[in-house]
């Protein structure tokens, strides 16, 4: 008997117990992997906004607010804490992140006054290609003031 546990005992921590203590193997989302997607047609419990890319929100969403004075103010104030340093004061790509990075597109030009609002809207959410999102830092009114302002920097309303 006493030889038998001695055995075990000297085995276990080359074959280790039958049962594994080792949360790595457990399921779960690992670090650097996205979670599952959502169900198709899904709706959100929290309310929270359901993930479209920028084309099918340039189709789907539209502005709820009314431009207007205050909206256009408060997303100039928006635009000058979160977009200044990259797009810069006119939109026109010149912040001083530019001097030393890839320079940011020119939000002046057509090719961005003739995407729907919806688009630039996911844009602010979402990031571009090398531009970081700001869903977690701006709330959904917040992110349509800023399409407001950009419509005015475009040089009108859209």
């Amino acid at each position: 008997m006493i030889g038998i546990a001695f055995m075990l005992i000297g085995v276990s921590p080359v074959y280790g117990w039958f049962w594994r203590k080792d949360m790595v193997k457990q399921p779960s989302v690992k670090p650097q992997e996205a979670p599952r997607p959502l169900p198709q047609n899904s709706i959100p419990r929290q309310g929270k906004e359901f993930p479209m890319d920028r084309v099918e929100a340039g189709k789907r969403l539209r502005n709820p607010i009314e431009p207007n004075p205050a909206a256009v103010e408060s997303g100039k104030k928006l635009y000058e804490i979160y977009c200044t340093l990259c797009h810069g004061a006119d939109g026109k790509g010149g912040g001083p992140v530019a001097a030393k990075f890839v320079p940011p597109p020119d939000l002046t030009l057509d090719v961005f006054r003739v995407r729907p609002d919806g688009f630039l809207y996911q844009t602010i959410a979402d990031g571009g290609p090398l531009m970081p999102g700001q869903r977690d830092a701006l709330q959904p009114r917040e992110r349509w003031e800023i399409v407001i302002y950009l419509r005015r920097l475009q040089g009108g309303e859209k």
